[in-house]
């Protein structure tokens, strides 16, 4: 018997909704998939209920008709200002002779969980970082030790109230139920990380149209988050603003010219912009669109940078940085990076997911592949890999969701 699954990728640019089939042999069958231009929403957080209810709803039926479906449920990110982060603990007393087992995991994590959140916010994850038995530390899964004594780190995922509710609201109207909500950095990070970038230490920066998310990762496990105000359609407002051009001509002029690198473009390349109320083309070097987009790509660099340091964990990031989302596809953006920060960059396209065609697995689709990976490896019935740290989590993942409200 095989079950459907779909994630849902609401973005400030585009809705992406993916529609799969986890077979009896726990294979992953893409059935459709399907963009629509996103509406309704400034910079991933809901601002018009109405519109983004029928940008979904275009999303939906399209990747429907594909698949020849009718789905009832989705996977949905989740991202925007209102997230915030904490650090928690929790500690309880263990059984005598006893080898720790999930209920264990299940009451430690609760402790963990009761911390004071306002009542206009929710918990979206709970995510154990660490656990510690009778003061052995850096305990990555406890499960079958023998202690007296369970402590976890865990880091709290929060959201506001209200702009969770409108993203339900807007998922909901259109006849489908939340199956779960997941962070969309944490979504990116698992279909573009690999194992051993986890273990080592790594950032991704999941680069789209309104923000830039921040997931760095440590010992396997997420460590810290974070959401930058600043994304590609900042880009494409400064060549608009310049060279006094509608927004939709500069987008056309990023995709098609843009690159962040000057000194790579011959001096004598020009592009024609066309101006508004049928002003007659300017004629511009691709050089200048260049340094445009280069001056904005350096300063979200350092963005990425400083909130690199301001975790704390700058000194054991040993895989250095992952760029995607769509905003990573600007050439020369890797480039840059390791010129600026002075770490490794890469650009992060998904790793192969059953089925899904290679022309998919691109930056821009991380987050939706993200989606339904994680979708995949918290399935019941889904055989699980074999014991690893990453693994553990995912299934910590899983049965948190049973403790969290809602």
């Amino acid at each position: 018997m095989s079950e459907l699954i779909t994630a849902i990728d609401v973005g400030t640019t585009k809705i992406c909704t993916f529609i799969g089939e986890l077979t009896q042999e726990n294979t992953l069958h893409l059935l459709g998939a399907s963009c629509a231009r996103s509406k309704g929403l400034r910079r991933g957080v809901v601002v018009n209920i109405a519109a983004a209810t029928e940008a979904i709803a275009e999303s939906v039926e399209k990747a429907e008709a594909k698949a020849g479906v009718t789905i009832e449920e989705a996977h949905v990110g989740i991202v925007g200002g209102h997230i915030s982060f904490e650090s928690s603990s929790g500690v309880i007393a263990l059984p005598r002779n006893r080898p720790i087992s999930w209920p264990e995991i299940n009451r430690v994590l609760a402790e963990a969980q009761a911390v004071p959140i306002p009542s206009d916010r929710d918990i979206i994850h709970v995510i154990a970082r660490t656990f510690t038995v009778d003061g052995q530390e850096g305990v990555q899964e406890p499960i079958g030790m023998l202690g007296r004594r369970l402590e976890v780190d865990a880091y709290i995922v929060t959201g506001a109230h209200t702009a969770i509710n409108n993203l339900k609201k807007c998922i909901e109207n259109n006849g489908l139920a939340v199956k779960s909500l997941v962070l969309e950095p944490l979504a990116s990070g698992e279909a573009v990380l690999t194992p051993e970038e986890r273990e080592a230490g790594v950032v991704v920066a999941d680069i789209g149209g309104g923000t830039t998310d921040i997931a760095i990762y440590l010992n396997g496990s997420v460590w810290h988050t974070t959401i930058l105000q600043i994304g590609g359609n900042h880009f494409t407002s400064d060549l608009a603003t310049v060279l006094h051009t509608p927004q939709p001509i500069a987008e056309k002029l990023k995709a098609r010219y843009g690159d962040v690198l000057p000194e790579r473009i011959p001096e004598t390349e020009t592009v024609n912009a066309p101006g508004f109320g049928g002003n007659p083309n300017k004629t511009y070097s691709r050089q200048f669109i260049a340094e445009i987009l280069s001056a904005r790509a350096e300063e979200l660099l350092l963005f990425i940078q400083r909130e690199i340091t301001r975790s704390g964990y700058g000194d054991l990031l040993s895989a250095g940085l992952v760029l995607t989302g769509g905003g990573s596809r600007l050439p020369g953006l890797d480039i840059l990076g390791r010129d600026l920060l002075d770490i490794p960059v890469r650009i992060g396209s998904p790793a192969s997911l059953g089925d899904i065609p290679r022309e998919m697995l691109t930056p821009e689709n991380a987050c939706g592949v993200g989606l339904l990976l994680q979708a995949v490896k918290d399935n019941p019935y889904a055989a699980k890999p074999a014991s690893s740290g990453a693994s553990f989590m995912s299934k910590l993942s899983q049965w948190m969701r049973h403790l969290l409200p809602g």
